[in-house]
């Protein structure tokens, strides 16, 4: 999960602060293309002050293909999460903080 710049989201009548990103991959053919499922969840402190991730305020699929998948695969293992969070937060225009 990576924290983001706070973003107001429109959820159920209320505006609500999204402040985390969580990105699941869901399916990967391992040859050309793979689906991503991402979140978008509100900030919550503890009574010991220690943030979290709070309700789930937004969330949908992104499917990556093509150059991007490539790309993709090409990151060294260390790097590999990092950069589908990366596409994933430019894809919904949201910015990791």
């Amino acid at each position: 999960m990576k924290q983001i710049q706070p973003l107001q989201i429109w959820d159920s009548g209320v505006t609500k602060t999204a402040e985390y990103l969580q990105v699941t991959g869901i399916n990967d053919n391992y040859d050309n293309s793979a689906t991503n499922y991402w979140q978008l969840f509100t900030k919550v402190v503890d009574s010991d002050g220690v943030d979290s991730a709070g309700e789930q305020v937004a969330q949908g699929n992104l499917t990556i293909s093509g150059q991007d998948y490539i790309n993709w695969g090409d990151q060294p293992a260390m790097n590999i999460n990092a950069w589908i969070y990366n596409w994933v937060a430019n894809q919904i225009n949201v910015v990791i903080i």
